[in-house]
């Protein structure tokens, strides 16, 4: 086990535990209703946690010290800094107002994360999934970083115009929790070295996030960030997953395929089209 403790990408994985379990310490201190301070600085352990959460894999591939052990840590700690977390914190903000029935939609969106996180573990065992470039679903650490980003401009720079009821709040972290479990494709930029089209959304997505928090609020880096990727990921998602069923394609766990070839296809399709009758000449 000593040795474990002594592999550098598992201390960005405790680290990453860290602020979860101290972004929870404070909601359960505070109790229900926490004054919005609470909540915010709750909310930035969380997008700390993400921060260590994505600094693990790069770690463990810059040292060559991957393993079994850090990858099942990993799946734990998502399931504790956007999983429990992120669902606490809309309990402590909003939820707890429904009574039992707010710890209910708390706790769907934890079983969703874990059924998540426990199809993902199994999809990279068997290579079961295999759209390059996209993963399966809305992956845990997103659903929780979006769902924090609410709680965080809600309290924060948008306090006072942004005041979403305990209904639209359930009505959202459900929709996470369906989105995580779902098989629409999300984009993660794993292909971004040989797609043109990802590193183009990927900058577009940056420049717009870096605009939200230069002109509106920091936290708006964050906010303007998780609207982009949820609303051009759904629509991204989806046009590939119709893209695919149209050429009446079956996902084949021993078949490359990417969004790249999926995008040019489907405009060398439409070029092909002739709209002239449509138009008119």
């Amino acid at each position: 086990m000593i040795r474990h403790f002594l592999n550098p990408p598992n201390w960005f994985t405790s680290a990453s535990i860290f602020c979860g379990t101290y972004a929870l310490a404070m909601v359960i201190a505070a109790g229900a209703n926490p004054e919005p301070k609470v909540l915010i600085n709750a909310c930035i352990l969380v997008v700390f946690a993400g921060v260590f959460d994505l600094l693990d894999g790069r770690v463990a591939r810059m040292t060559n010290r991957f393993s079994e052990f850090g990858v099942q840590l990993d799946s734990i700690a998502d399931i504790v800094s956007f999983g429990v977390t992120p669902a606490m914190l809309a309990w402590a903000w909003r939820l707890h107002e429904w009574g039992p029935l707010g710890a209910v939609v708390a706790f769907v969106y934890v079983l969703c994360a874990s059924f998540r996180l426990a199809r993902f573990n199994v999809n990279t065992t068997h290579n079961s999934w295999a759209l390059a470039g996209h993963s399966q679903g809305l992956t845990s650490t997103l659903s929780g970083g979006s769902l924090v980003t609410l709680v965080w401009v809600s309290n924060g720079y948008l306090r006072g115009v942004l005041n979403p009821s305990t209904g639209v709040v359930a009505v959202v972290v459900l929709t996470l929790a369906v989105l995580m479990v779902s098989s629409i494709p999300f984009r993660n930029f794993r292909d971004i070295r040989r797609s043109r089209f990802a590193r183009m959304c990927l900058a577009i997505g940056l420049a717009a996030s870096l605009a939200g928090a230069v002109v509106l609020d920091p936290s708006m880096l964050f906010g303007v960030g998780a609207a982009l990727y949820l609303t051009w990921g759904l629509v991204d998602g989806l046009a590939v997953a119709i893209h695919h069923r149209r050429l009446g394609r079956r996902l084949d766990p021993d078949e490359e395929v990417g969004i790249a070839e999926f995008m040019d296809q489907a405009l060398a399709d439409y070029a092909a089209e002739d709209y002239s009758d449509e138009v008119g000449a």
